[in-house]
C-alpha cells in the first residue's frame, strides 16, 4: 500500500500519520476544542426533537373511545415504512426520477424514452428513469465492454421498454445514428447487451457545377456540402492551386457514393471520379481505382497516379495561412524571421498523413512547435508537422509508416495563433519549400492491372460525359480567409 493511500486504496491529500506517532500538545488541544463543538451541536438536536414531540398531538390508539373523532388518521408509520414482505424499494433511496421525452404504449408493451442529461455517471442516469439499482446494475454487467461509459452525452437518448407487469424486458441507448446500443432480458431473465448493427443505405451522385464566387458556393448549390473541395484540393494537388487560380466561369463534375440511414443522410463515401474544368489549367480529370494489394487512389486516363511519390498537402484544409518565406513578418514576436514551411489552416482534430513512405526520427514535444512529428524519406528529405493536438496510437521513433498513413491530428500546440498544420520539409539538412519541390509524377499501375482499370475508368468517364453543367455567369467575390499560423516553427 502506497504512502497516501487508505487501506481501501483511496487516495488521500497527505500521508496518514503512524499509529506511533504521539499527538502533540496543539493538536490535543484542537482535538478536544472540536469533540466540544460537536457535543454542542448534538446536543442540540435532541433538545429540538424532544420539543417538537411534546408539542405534537398524540395520535390515538385504535378502538380508544377518541378513535372516531379521527376522521381520516392513520397510524404514523402507514405510507412511510413499506411492510416487510414487499421487497426492495422500486429505485434507489433519493433519486429524482426524471420525466421520459416520449411514451408508446402497445397492448403488452410500454417504451419510454428519457434524455441521458446532467447524470453524473451511467448509474444515476439509469435509476432517474424508474429503474432499480439492480436493474441498472444487471445493464451495467451486460453492456460492460460494449459501450463506453465515460462517453455519454446529455442529448443521449435512453429507451426503456417493460412488459404488462411493468418489468424491464429491453432497454436501448442511442449515442448517435450509428451508435445504437441494446440490452434486452432472456428467457432465463438474464441481459445481453450488444451494439446494433445499423443498415448504411448507399446511392451514387452525379453533380456538376459552375464555378461564380466560389468553388464551395457551387458544390453547394449542386446539392452536395462544402468540405467537398477537400477532395478537389487533394485529388489536383500540384497541378492547380485552389487558393489562387479558381475563376468564376470554371466548372466541374463529379461521381460521389452518399450514405444515409432512413433517409438521414450520413457522410460522403468514395469519390469514383472527378473533373474540373479550369480557365488556367484546362481539364483535370481523376478516377478512383483499387489495385490488387494496394489501397486504393486516383489514376488518370494513363493510369499513372495522380499523386506523385509525395503529398504536397498532408491534409485536407481549409486554406494556406502562410507560406514558405525566408523574410515573414513573425506574428507573434513582430520581427522578420524566416517561415520555414507552409502554414495548412484546419479544424482541430483534422487527420494528418504521412506526406511519403519514411521513418519517424521524432514525435514528441519541442518548443515552439509543440506536439511535433519528423519523418526521415530518401533522397535526403526529411518532413516535419508541428502543433498537433495528439498523435496517432501508437506511433513511435524508428517507426516505418507509408504515404498517407494518419500519423496525428491538427492542433495549435507550442506557439501558434490557430488551430493549423506547419509542414516543413527539409533536403540534406536545408529548409526548402514543399510547394515547389513536391511535385513529381505518380507511378504508373503495374501492365498487368491497366485492362482492368481502362474497363473501369470507360464506364466512369461516361457517367461524367452525362452530367449536365449550368452555364452561370457572375464577378467573382473571393472568400476571406480565417486566420491560424505559427511563429516560422523549426527555425
Amino acid at each position: 500500500m502506497a504512502g497516501d493511500d487508505t487501506p481501501g486504496g483511496l487516495p488521500t491529500h497527505r500521508p496518514l500519520p503512524s499509529i506511533n506517532i504521539p499527538i502533540l500538545r496543539d493538536d490535543v488541544a484542537r482535538s478536544r476544542k472540536g469533540r466540544l463543538v460537536w457535543g454542542a451541536v448534538f446536543g442540540g438536536l435532541v433538545a429540538m426533537i424532544l420539543l417538537v414531540a411534546l408539542l405534537l398531538p398524540s395520535a390515538p390508539a385504535p378502538g380508544s373511545e377518541d378513535a372516531g373523532d379521527a376522521v381520516g388518521a392513520v397510524p404514523l408509520s402507514v405510507g412511510l415504512v413499506p411492510p416487510v414482505d414487499a421487497g426492495p424499494a422500486p429505485v434507489d433511496a433519493a433519486i429524482v426520477i426524471v420525466a421520459p421525452v416520449t411514451v408508446e404504449t402497445t397492448p403488452d408493451r410500454v417504451r419510454t424514452v428519457h434524455q441521458f442529461g446532467q447524470a453524473h455517471g451511467f448509474r444515476p442516469a439509469l435509476t432517474s428513469t424508474g429503474l432499480s439499482g439492480a436493474d441498472a446494475d444487471a445493464l451495467i454487467s451486460a453492456l460492460e465492454g460494449v459501450m463506453d461509459f465515460r462517453r455519454c452525452r446529455p442529448d443521449d437518448e435512453m429507451a426503456i421498454e417493460r412488459d404488462a407487469s411493468g418489468a424491464m424486458v429491453r432497454f436501448e441507448y442511442r449515442a448517435s445514428i450509428t451508435q445504437i446500443y441494446e440490452a434486452t432480458r432472456g428467457e432465463d431473465g438474464t441481459l445481453t447487451g450488444r451494439q446494433v448493427e445499423v443498415p448504411v443505405d448507399t446511392r451514387r451522385l452525379a453533380r456538376g457545377g459552375t464555378v461564380t464566387t466560389s468553388l464551395g458556393a457551387a458544390l453547394e448549390a449542386a446539392g452536395l456540402g462544402r468540405t467537398m473541395v477537400g477532395t478537389f484540393v487533394d485529388v489536383f494537388d500540384g497541378r492547380i492551386d485552389f487558393n489562387t487560380e479558381t475563376r468564376s466561369g470554371d466548372a466541374f463534375r463529379l461521381l460521389v457514393d452518399e450514405e444515409s440511414i432512413d433517409g438521414t443522410f450520413l457522410r460522403y463515401g468514395t469519390v469514383w471520379a472527378v473533373e474540373y474544368r479550369s480557365q488556367r489549367r484546362g481539364v483535370l480529370t481523376a478516377f478512383y481505382f483499387e489495385p490488387r494489394d494496394a489501397a486504393g487512389d486516383f489514376y488518370d486516363e494513363t493510369g499513372r497516379g495522380v499523386h506523385g511519390g509525395w503529398l504536397r498537402t498532408p491534409l485536407h484544409y481549409d486554406h494556406i495561412s502562410s507560406p514558405f518565406d525566408m523574410h515573414r513578418m513573425h506574428p507573434v514576436l513582430h520581427r522578420v524571421m524566416p517561415h520555414n514551411g507552409i502554414d495548412f489552416a484546419a479544424g482541430v482534430g483534422t487527420t494528418v498523413w504521412a506526406a511519403a513512405d519514411g521513418e519517424v526520427i521524432f514525435a514528441g514535444v519541442r518548443g515552439p512547435n509543440g506536439n511535433l512529428i519528423g519523418i526521415r524519406h530518401e533522397d535526403g528529405f526529411e518532413s516535419y508537422y508541428a502543433h498537433l493536438s495528439r498523435f496517432t496510437a501508437g506511433l513511435h521513433v524508428g517507426q516505418t509508416v507509408h504515404q498517407r498513413d494518419v500519423i496525428g491530428y491538427v492542433g495549435s500546440t507550442g506557439r501558434s495563433t490557430g488551430p493549423h498544420l506547419h509542414f516543413g520539409l527539409k533536403r540534406r539538412g536545408a529548409f526548402v519549400d514543399p510547394a515547389s519541390e513536391l511535385n513529381g509524377p505518380g507511378r504508373m499501375l503495374p501492365s498487368g492491372q491497366l485492362g482492368r482499370f481502362r474497363t473501369e475508368m470507360a464506364g466512369l468517364r461516361r457517367a461524367l460525359a452525362e452530367i449536365a453543367i449550368p452555364e452561370v455567369h457572375a464577378a467573382r467575390t473571393p472568400e476571406p480567409a480565417p486566420a491560424g499560423s505559427d511563429d516560422g516553427a523549426m527555425d
